[in-house]
């Protein structure tokens, strides 16, 4: 877990820090590759410490609604995080105000306030009234107060700069596994388990119908293979182990003869038993096939057998259940453990 979890503008620090400063959506290699060079710059007895913005600059800024969704809300953002190490989080609420601060001001108030002995950015790091500072006034004010600035070249990946809007792009096209290059993890969206229309369950394929996912990006609308870690939770707390099953999961408006609410509906190979309640993340290993409307339940059960068939084949086994925390391995578990012939 974290060390420190801190919301608004934060007291002053009670240590020494190496601050990394972004947006850290997705959390993706880029971002990791800032992570490693600050745990490499860092000073002897510093922690490691992340200032992160909410909500989404871009929406701030533009009013682009599509940023209102992100690929790790805040929760999701600080297990990424607690799991690379980082000590202390900083979530700023970003506001027209905030974006109108003076840039010097930024790094003088944060620098110091947090105690900064390094400060690590990417390359393309903008802050301040406009986006008027960049990383040469960061290390121009960084040296008068003695702070150092180490500056990280992006990530690139098949020629392009890795970015949070590249992986939302591979999602919105339902290109998962190009997502997932990115992320260096699946893309794993985390909701409760809810009562549905319990359609798929009168054809023999019961689903669990998510709720509470409605601050992440979705994917493309379609049939996915996915794993799932399922667990118990009392007041935010895990009470039990996790357990982990491969699934076909349903994105898009009920998969049946008729509706159109988008949901997110997962069916766990094998599983038998009740879901409700429980907390269910679902990790997006490849994408099967496109939405379909079907004439008649017999087509769409079908059509299900076959998806559970394809999901089985991928990962060598029709009915798994896993124990322990292999859902951080993902696709790359399914592919080294269960993908060989």
């Amino acid at each position: 877990m974290l060390f420190q979890e801190v919301h608004g503008i934060p007291p002053q620090s009670d240590v020494d820090q190496v601050l990394v400063i972004g947006k850290f959506d997705g959390v993706h290699i880029g971002h990791q590759a800032i992570l490693d060079t600050a745990r490499n710059v860092a000073p002897p007895g510093t922690r490691l410490a992340v200032m992160s913005f909410n909500p989404h600059p871009t929406f701030v800024l533009t009013g682009d609604e599509a940023y209102l969704r992100t690929l790790t809300p805040p929760t999701e953002k600080l297990r990424i995080l607690a799991e690379l190490g980082v000590g202390s989080y900083y979530s700023i609420r970003f506001d027209k105000a905030f974006a109108a601060m003076d840039p010097e001001q930024f790094v003088v108030e944060f620098g110091t306030r947090l105690r900064a002995r390094q400060i690590v950015v990417g390359e393309d790091f903008r802050f301040g009234r406009g986006g008027s500072g960049d990383t040469a006034l960061l290390r121009t004010v960084g040296s008068r107060l003695g702070i150092g600035v180490t500056v990280v070249s992006p990530v690139v990946e098949n020629g392009s700069k890795v970015s949070s809007s590249q992986i939302r792009a591979h999602l919105a096209a339902g290109r998962v596994e190009a997502a997932e290059a990115l992320l260096g993890r699946p893309y794993t969206i985390t909701g409760t388990v809810v009562h549905g229309g319990d359609c798929g369950r009168a054809i023999g394929f019961p689903t669990a119908n998510l709720s509470g996912i409605d601050a992440y990006v979705m994917p493309k609308s379609g049939v996915y293979a996915v794993s799932a870690a399922v667990s118990e939770r009392d007041k935010g707390e895990i009470v039990s182990h996790e357990e982990i099953w491969f699934g076909v999961l349903l994105a898009g408006g009920r998969t049946t003869i008729s509706g159109d609410r988008f949901q997110l509906a997962v069916h766990l190979l094998g599983f038998s038993g009740d879901l409700y309640g429980k907390q269910c993340r679902v990790s997006f290993l490849r994408r099967i096939r496109d939405e379909q409307a079907f004439a008649s339940a017999e087509e769409l059960q079908a059509q299900l057998a076959r998806d559970c068939d394809t999901t089985s084949a991928m990962v060598g086994l029709a009915d798994v259940r896993l124990t322990g925390d292999l859902i951080r391995q993902g696709s790359a578990f399914v592919r080294t453990s269960f993908g060989k012939d």
